[in-house]
């Protein structure tokens, strides 16, 4: 038998001023307020801006040597109120030149000589690349261009770069070479940065462990391989008919509604000719609108499977994986992405997936770009699982709602982490509730737990893992059993309706779901996120008074979780007493909770794995006699 106790709440509405209005922000956010570009109703403010680019893409690969050459056009708009005096271009394959700092050791194999541009034309002025002449400078993975003529607002300018670079040997998650004609390439061309209402540019540079803040952009790109390779990227393949042989032309055209598997590409496939060519080489076409990134993945060798899902909304989105033959799971891999976008667009968040497709990569270890994943093989079903679920759950955020992964990683990993949760459940019979919890519980309290809130570039793994994933998605959590299930996901569905195709901060969140619940959730957002508390209840106390047995709880480590109580009875059964977290959203330290049993105590446990508790010393009493 369960009993719950629930909280007599009593709300105090107030229209004009938001209840967490006079939570901790830096000058920066603090500015965003005052210009209102932001508002404490968390909605965007009335003079919310940001800027837009289009990216026309030509790139050719040549595998023997993994030289990747690339031409681009950049329309580049500034729709902010301030005049831009230079352009920040990420260079982000820089990070595996010689010396380059980076937080991450690389074989030696894996360096290389960075980007090499033979061509920069701003606005229609052609630019030296040599330094001397102080137009140009380099910060890490920065280049920053000094503008000739100031791009003034509400203008546009055009950015012209021939560029190329050798693709790691290495099999790396973001970009490499796994085996000798199979490749994965992200994070690799030159893209203009952010310039936000918060900062300004984002300068901070790609050290490989840190992932990305970028801007929305229409995307179109061109890829010329050899023949025999096939390409999967973001966005659709715009000429099948160009490229893929009428066979297979037909299987593709048949997954695109189909809600069985198709084999696009099936083992008995392997002597065949898939793609078309010319003169030697092939080129794939594909495009994508109002998206953060482009990535795509490679190989000679591959099969490709397809399905489809309808969905409520009447779209119908194509789901795709393309893997090495000796990768049993991935036979499973496109089945498997139908099922989670069809959790994800009815149960969590509840959000009719945004994108035409997903392809599921199989590359190495786990790693997400727009409509296309880069997942490794593993030993076993649980990891699976969870890496494809986890990766797809990305676009959602950051892909769909902007987020800042560079300063704020909690605010995309940890929800990715989150989401899935109950899918993986039904997938794979394990609860990542338990190994979030047990892990945090021995992880709090170190020198490195320190608050959400500050930026994740001053973390670095393990902490960074704990700081990204583990704690916040247990954030989450509990936030939802403080608000119960119904409310949590009005707050969350609100926040991605506002946000989508924008860049929300921190406070954007705990606003949205302050205004929508209509509730100070200080108590909350402190101590989770500002503060460095500790997860630690603690037993204190039993009393018999008036035929009712009073159980006092003591929350040592002030971090507001949920009670979760197991009494023991003398005739051997037991029954559990549940509270949820808002039972300290007064403040409290101790809580008085009062059980009718109808046999005596023996004892009282705190049981549940997946609530965390730094110390279990304290969480259970024995009753005497």
């Amino acid at each position: 038998m369960k009993l719950y106790i629930t909280p007599v709440l009593i709300f105090i509405f107030a229209f004009s001023v938001s209840f967490g209005s006079d939570l901790k922000k830096p000058k920066e956010i603090k500015k965003a307020y005052t210009n209102q570009t932001r508002s404490y109703d968390g909605k965007p403010g009335i003079n919310y801006w940001q800027n837009f680019s289009e990216y026309n893409i030509k790139a050719e690969i040549d595998p023997k040597t993994r030289l990747l050459s690339g031409s681009e056009k950049i329309v580049y708009f500034n729709n902010s109120p301030d005049t831009l005096k230079t352009i920040v271009l990420k260079l982000y394959q820089d990070m595996y030149k010689k010396g380059a700092a980076r937080n991450t050791e690389l074989n030696p194999e894996t360096v290389t000589e960075g980007v090499k541009i033979s061509k920069l034309i701003v606005d229609g002025n052609k630019l030296s690349l040599n330094v001397d002449d102080k137009l140009i400078s380099y910060q890490g993975t920065n280049l920053i261009i000094k503008l000739t003529s100031s791009l003034p607002p509400k203008s546009k300018t055009t950015i012209d770069v021939d560029w190329s670079f050798i693709i790691p040997k290495g099999t790396d998650i973001r970009i490499g070479t796994y085996g000798e004609s199979t490749f994965f390439v992200g994070y690799w061309y030159p893209k203009v940065a952010v310039y936000d209402d918060i900062r300004g540019w984002d300068m901070i540079s790609y050290n490989a462990e840190h992932e990305f803040y970028f801007d929305y952009s229409d995307i179109n790109v061109e890829i010329k391989v050899p023949k025999g390779f096939g390409i999967w990227a973001t966005g659709m393949l715009q000429n099948p008919d160009e490229v893929l042989n009428d066979v297979f032309l037909k299987r593709y055209n048949e997954s695109l509604s189909s809600d069985k598997l198709v084999n696009i590409v099936a083992k008995e496939d392997s002597s065949k000719e898939i793609y078309k060519h010319q003169n030697g080489y092939t080129t794939f076409e594909y495009s994508a609108k109002n998206i953060s990134d482009f990535a795509f993945g490679m190989s000679d060798f591959y099969l490709w499977d397809g399905t489809s899902i309808e969905l409520e909304s009447g779209k119908r989105i194509a789901c795709f994986s393309a893997y090495n033959p000796s990768s049993e799971f991935f036979t499973q891999a496109a089945t498997m992405a139908k099922r989670t976008i069809e959790f994800f667009s009815k149960q969590m968040p509840a959000v009719f997936y945004p994108y035409p497709q997903i392809t599921v990569f199989n590359g190495d270890g786990g790693m997400e770009f727009p409509m296309i994943v880069n997942d490794g093989q593993f030993s076993n079903k649980i990891n699976d699982v969870y890496v494809t679920t986890h990766e797809i759950a990305h676009m959602y955020f950051p892909f769909y709602v902007g987020t800042n992964e560079s300063r704020y990683a909690w605010m995309d990993e940890g929800m990715a982490y989150f989401l899935p949760w109950d899918l993986q459940i039904e997938l794979s019979e394990y609860d990542h509730r338990t190994r979030a919890a047990i892990g945090f519980s021995k992880w709090a309290g170190n020198e490195m737990d320190i608050p959400l809130i500050l930026p994740s570039v001053l973390s670095r793994d393990p902490h960074l893992s704990m700081m990204s994933y583990y704690k916040p998605a247990l954030a989450y959590n509990m936030l939802e059993s403080a608000l119960g299930e119904e409310l949590f996901a009005k707050g969350l569905k609100e926040f991605i309706a506002r946000w989508n195709g924008k860049h929300p901060t921190p406070w954007d969140f705990f606003y949205t779901f302050e205004d929508v619940t209509k509730q100070d959730l200080n108590w909350f957002w402190n101590p989770w996120f500002f503060e460095s508390q500790i997860p630690d209840l603690a037993i204190k106390d039993l009393k018999i008074e008036n035929d009712k047995i009073k159980i006092l709880i003591e929350n040592v480590g002030n971090l507001p979780v949920p009670i979760d109580l197991t009494l023991t009875l003398e005739d051997g059964t037991q029954t559990n007493l549940l509270a949820s977290t808002s039972i300290w959203e007064k403040g409290d330290k101790e809580i008085w909770l009062n059980v009718d049993v109808k046999s005596k105590v023996k004892s009282v446990e705190l049981l549940n794995k997946n609530i965390p508790d730094a110390d279990s010393n304290n969480n259970k009493l024995i009753v005497k006699d």
